[in-house]
Parts: structure tokens; C-alpha cells; sequence
């Protein structure tokens, strides 16, 4: 069995950027199921790979690459192949001013994932939002903005 680890976990988040399906599949199962939270249209259960790295594309395509992660902890449990991890989101749309405020222009979140792996990758998500990050989520994701004009992704 592969080892669960801290940098386990990170070249996990790492594969999913660089778009080589042969390098992410070697963290994350083709069967994995991932639920993002929230009350938009992007919310709820993801299933399998392709379902879940749609929804990631829709994420870079909404910012224009303007999105970066943070890992802020990394916690494991190698008996029980289960890691969390807390890490921040500061992503503007595409079309935003830097240092834009409006949750509609701007996701600024910090929550949790809690991810069950098998046999070295990952076969379960779970995403949770602190505060009001869930209606911070919502509102970013929300086809209307403040302007009142639509948003295409």
C-alpha cells in the first residue's frame, strides 16, 4: 500500500493542475466522488473523474487562471487512509479589477477537505466552507452579478 503522507496529499492538489490525466490518476481514483458545498449549480456530488475535473475547469475558466490555493495545514491518518487539510481560496473573475471586494467579482474562502483514500489515491471528497464562506460560494457561483448581468461560463 502506498504510504499516506503530507506530500501525499500535496501532489495530489499538484497533479490536478497540470492536466496530464495519466499523472492526476495516480492520486485520485477514476471513480472518485467529491461534494463541494453550497446552493448553486456547482454544488452537491461530483462523481466520478471527468465530473470533477469539469467542475474544476469551470472554476479556471469563471477566474482566467486568476485563482490561487493555499494549504495552511495538512493532517493524516494513515490507519484509516483519511486526510484534512485547511486551505484558503483568493480567485477574482475574470473581468475583475485586482483587489476587487464584491463577492460576485471576487472568492476569497478558507475551509476544509476531508479526503478518504484507497490503495494510494483518492476515492472520497468532502468540502467545507468557515464562516460565511458557503454564501461567499454562492454568490461567486450566482449567474447573475451585481451589475445585474448575467455570467457565462
Amino acid at each position: 500500500m502506498t504510504e499516506l503522507t503530507r506530500e501525499r496529499v500535496a501532489a495530489a492538489y499538484a497533479s490536478l493542475v497540470t492536466g496530464d490525466r495519466e499523472q492526476i490518476l495516480r492520486y485520485w481514483s477514476q471513480d472518485v466522488r467529491f461534494q463541494m458545498p453550497g446552493n448553486h449549480q456547482y454544488a452537491g456530488w461530483f462523481v466520478g473523474l471527468d465530473d470533477y475535473l469539469s467542475k474544476m475547469g469551470k472554476l479556471m475558466a469563471a477566474t482566467g487562471g486568476r485563482i490561487s490555493s493555499e494549504t495552511l495545514d495538512v493532517l493524516v491518518d494513515q490507519e484509516a487512509g483519511v486526510s484534512i487539510d485547511v486551505y484558503r481560496l483568493d480567485g477574482y473573475r475574470e473581468h475583475a479589477k485586482e483587489g476587487a471586494t464584491s463577492p460576485y467579482e471576487r472568492l476569497q474562502v478558507e475551509g476544509v477537505h476531508v479526503l478518504r483514500w484507497q490503495d494510494g489515491r483518492i476515492v472520497e471528497g468532502r468540502s467545507a466552507l468557515f464562516a460565511d464562506g458557503v454564501t461567499q460560494g454562492n454568490l461567486w457561483w450566482s449567474p447573475v452579478g451585481a451589475d445585474g448581468e448575467r455570467y457565462e461560463y
